[in-house]
């Protein structure tokens, strides 16, 4: 049904410009303002404060605090909809194993003021990152969808010195070229792919730029992902930059389906995303915490999932 709104205010954004709207950029954005969940309702400490990234823009920032010792930090950009409050879960539970978890909304979402558009989204983008690193230590970033299509392009024209590794889900490769599938894949809008697409514009597209990243990354898909095609995180990955990246295929995930809480295979890529943070870090007795820390997640999340026995 998402998918199915989307291809019509791609449809309504090509009637549109008959009466002089520019683009339609805006069909990315789906913010809602409403509190989903938090933190605290998983007995999980944090803190909740606001910064300032251009005049009249406030956005709200979520920190998760690290099960003692804190190994690191993990930055989070969240997708297209909603807000933090409904994506911070696929996040929260690295901070069992050690890391401080940052979320935030972009502006116009959640509690974070302003409007949503492309070039103020790098900004918030860049100004998360500062906060992320003001704890010091190694650095971590998770991006989601449109998340990664936010996340690349900062990194790339201010790459933090301590990035460690880049971790994207389910990212598409270019604004433009997105829309064109969708328009594509419905009969209803099928005639209208190539001249309404080019209401969209391309500008900080991810693959631009994505070859500037040059840390070690992942990057997880869902071959039958519905809303971001797999080709479309193949051209993707084929351009970033980096000489030590994977691709995780995800059968059956879904969109960002990889980190779910709900998911069959989350056990599976939890853990093989925390290993591979693990991997990362700086320091080798870090390394050596972390992994025990993941012996120990790894074993009560296994029990938790064992059947009870029978008496």
């Amino acid at each position: 049904m998402r998918t199915r709104r989307r291809r019509f205010r791609l449809l309504a954004c090509w009637c549109a410009a008959f009466f002089a709207a520019p683009a339609c950029n805006g069909v990315f954005y789906q913010p809602q303002p409403l509190e989903f969940l938090n933190p605290a309702k998983l007995e999980l400490t944090y803190e909740s404060f606001f910064e300032t990234p251009a005049p009249g823009v406030r956005l709200h920032f979520w920190k998760i605090d690290a099960a003692a010792p804190k190994l690191g930090t993990v930055l989070h950009f969240h997708g297209n909809a909603q807000n933090m409050t409904a994506h911070f879960l696929y996040v929260a539970w690295l901070a069992a194993y050690g890391f401080d978890v940052v979320t935030f909304d972009y502006r116009g979402y959640g509690a974070s003021t302003g409007e949503p558009e492309r070039n103020g989204l790098i900004e918030d983008a860049r100004l998360a990152l500062k906060v992320a690193q003001r704890g010091g230590g190694d650095l971590f970033v998770v991006a989601q969808s449109l998340g990664g299509a936010v996340a690349v392009p900062a990194l790339a024209t201010e790459p933090p010195k301590a990035l460690r590794a880049l971790a994207l889900d389910s990212t598409f490769a270019s604004y433009r070229s997105i829309a064109r599938e969708k328009l594509g894949s419905s009969w209803v809008t099928w005639l209208l792919q190539w001249p309404a697409s080019f209401l969209v514009t391309d500008d900080w597209s991810p693959i631009d730029s994505a070859a500037k990243i040059t840390v070690p990354l992942v990057l997880m898909h869902d071959p039958g992902d519905p809303v971001v095609p797999f080709g479309q995180g193949q051209r993707l990955f084929a351009a970033l930059g980096s000489s030590a990246k994977e691709l995780w295929e995800v059968p059956g995930g879904g969109h960002t389906g990889a980190l779910a809480d709900d998911a069959r295979q989350a056990g599976d890529f939890r853990d093989r995303l925390a290993a591979f943070f693990c991997g990362e870090l700086s320091d080798s007795s870090k390394r050596a915490a972390c992994d025990a820390r993941r012996v120990a997640v790894t074993r009560a999340y296994t029990n938790r999932a064992a059947p009870a026995p029978r008496r």
